[in-house]
């Protein structure tokens, strides 16, 4: 799903692309795709040269492994090719059992790939590109899941602005869609989700005039 704006600048254009690791498929409720969407429309709000693009990785085939590509069916070239198009990703997924998505952690796996140039090239190709992450859940976790996957991709040399983190995490107990109408609510998560914007607006904006380049 794509969201184009009207273009006054190609060059101050900003790409944001969401990788959505909700285990439901497309056409059902998901509590971390609502979330990752506040966070959109923050974004807009701020900036009016942007294309946003959604991925629901529960709908793609991307099989085990650490190679660009496994097999011919294989989906995994195609989300890639997106993140090396893109200036921002965000990383979303609900929580279970206290940690991220199988799919997450699928696509982290995946990412072993883009590891595999940097040491070959001694530069990596996620270089000047911006990351978010966005939690949901039903239960405590949310700070563990998002260090550990901010870990990950500080190595895989994303960078890493301030407070760029979303989530909600409600009652224990409670199933998440009985408890969209208090996250809807909720001024914390609001507030997170408008300095997360900003912030990974800002980063990407002085990333494309100013781009890091690491001596080789």
């Amino acid at each position: 799903m794509k969201n184009r704006t009207k273009i006054a600048d190609p060059y101050s254009l900003i790409k944001v692309l969401v990788l959505n690791a909700s285990l439901k498929h497309k056409g059902k409720l998901s509590n971390t795709e609502e979330l990752v969407s506040l966070v959109i429309s923050f974004m807009k709000k701020d900036y009016k040269e942007l294309i946003t693009e959604y991925i629901r990785l529960a709908d793609l085939y991307i099989p085990p492994g650490v190679k660009f590509r496994e097999d011919k069916k294989d989906m995994w070239p195609v989300i890639s090719e997106k993140i090396v198009a893109s200036d921002v990703i965000i990383f979303a997924t609900p929580i279970w059992w206290g940690a991220r998505s199988s799919l997450m952690q699928r696509v982290i796996e995946r990412m072993d790939s883009f590891d595999e140039q940097y040491k070959e090239k001694g530069r990596s190709i996620l270089l000047n590109k911006v990351a978010g992450v966005v939690i949901t859940g039903s239960e405590d976790g949310a700070q563990s899941t998002l260090g550990s996957i901010l870990s990950v991709l500080t190595f895989m040399n994303f960078t890493i602005p301030p407070e760029c983190c979303t989530y909600w995490v409600g009652e224990v107990g409670k199933p998440p869609e009985k408890n969209k109408n208090e996250r809807r609510k909720n001024r914390s998560t609001k507030i997170m989700a408008q300095k997360m914007a900003f912030n990974m607006l800002y980063y990407a904006k002085l990333l494309k005039k100013y781009p890091l380049n690491p001596a080789k």
